[in-house]
């Protein structure tokens, strides 16, 4: 198969690694395989359902290399543009997809708690990460998603047994400092959440970068909750100006467990927002609710794909968008509720406000709605103002405290 150059440009990082990492022969073939299906695949383009009305030429045309090691210790000062580290709670620090020690606290008990980075748990002898590491985010058929296996770093793992319920938030941080052998570099953050029985945690990631760089991050993460299962997720991008980021949450959710996503884009250029949930189980919640800040010249696209795969299941969509300038906010996606699957609730709602006659937004979301007995809700309200200056922080301010974490 001939490759084009920014395939090629890929491969070879991709060969580069694999030599320095050294990894195990099943690990090893699960990159090669995930490799060798992005090499199918190619980057995303208007021709795919899922990505037609976002363009993202602006990454297609530009030959990204993975990012450097950080050469010294890294200060806070370097990371101030994350939010800020005063929440208490566990702490994973990772700058350009590498774990730093030094900024970062882990846990791991007796009873089977266990967060720290991802790798060493990969490497080792976890059977609860190796069951659902790169089982829940589709490689055959996400491109990205496939990148991201092969080229990952490392990144972070929770691990929360049956009937523990965390009174304190795991905070995970990804920090882009822009470093590469050939700039503009790119980072593969990864994180693995598994929530078990009758367990609850509060997990918050944030994604940041140096200040006007150029870099992309192509995030994903799995999370997996048992039954009766509750989790908290936060997704805090606040990435450079001239940053790429693309981040998707891809969820299994057993019966009667209750997914809540929490999501603040304020960052990038170009951000593309996804969170992929399965309703597994009979009772299943998925909610999901996103805030969006962008100007003057920003793309944000939120992408959700919700399947209510059995009965008595939930979902719920709320969308807040500040547009300023010349921004573009897209939201798209698909609600499928099965023949089997009856009695669900479908609820979507999609505020906007428009800061100037530039500033557009296209709602694109459909409905696949086959059983019998769903409760279903979808309401969009757009406000425009023309000529007013967007300020970031006072919209973040202005997000209730119940739905937000320190910015």
């Amino acid at each position: 198969m001939a490759l084009t150059p920014w395939l090629s440009h890929f491969k070879t990082d991709f060969e580069l690694a694999r030599r320095r990492r050294q990894e195990s022969i099943a690990f090893d073939a699960l990159r090669c395989e995930a490799f060798d299906r992005f090499l199918v695949l190619g980057c995303p383009t208007p021709a795919d359902e899922q990505w037609r009305y976002v363009d993202i030429t602006p990454i297609a045309e530009t030959n990204f290399s993975l990012a450097s090691r950080p050469t010294e210790t890294t200060s806070r000062d370097r990371l101030t543009r994350l939010p800020s580290g005063d929440t208490p709670g566990v702490e994973l620090t990772f700058v350009n997809g590498y774990f730093v020690p030094e900024l970062s606290t882990t846990d791991e008990r007796a009873d089977g708690l266990l967060v720290g980075p991802l790798k060493p748990v990969l490497d080792g002898d976890a059977p609860d990460a190796a069951s659902h590491f790169a089982q829940i985010a589709n490689v055959d058929c996400l491109p990205l998603v496939a990148l991201n296996t092969a080229l990952f770093e490392d990144g972070a793992c929770v691990l929360v047994p049956p009937h523990t319920t965390l009174d304190r938030p795991i905070h995970v941080r990804f920090f882009c400092n822009g470093e590469a052998d050939a700039r503009p570099a790119m980072t593969q953050p990864r994180s693995l959440v598994v929530v078990g029985d009758h367990a609850a945690a509060t997990v918050i990631e944030s994604y940041a970068g140096a200040a006007d760089v150029e870099y992309l991050t192509n995030a994903v993460t799995e999370i997996a909750l048992g039954e009766h299962a509750r989790l908290e997720h936060y997704r805090v991008q606040r990435e450079s100006d001239a940053a790429y980021h693309i981040g998707g949450a891809h969820v299994i959710a057993a019966a009667r467990s209750i997914y809540s996503a929490h999501c603040i884009n304020a960052g990038a250029a170009l951000t593309r927002s996804e969170t992929v949930g399965r309703l597994a189980g009979d009772g299943g919640t998925c909610a999901v609710h996103a805030t969006n800040v962008a100007g003057p010249h920003a793309c944000v696209n939120v992408h959700t794909t919700i399947d209510h795969a059995s009965a008595n299941c939930v979902s719920r969509q709320r969308y807040r968008w500040t547009l300023a300038g010349n921004a573009l906010g897209i939201l798209t996606g698909t609600t499928i509720v099965g023949r089997e699957a009856a009695n669900a609730r479908v609820r979507l709602a999609n505020r906007a406000q428009l800061l100037s006659s530039n500033a557009r937004i296209d709602i694109k979301p459909t409905f696949e709605l086959l059983a019998d007995d769903i409760a279903f809700a979808q309401s969009s309200r757009v406000k425009r103002s023309d000529d007013v200056q967007i300020d970031v922080e006072d919209v973040l301010r202005k997000i209730p405290r119940t739905r937000r974490v320190r910015l």
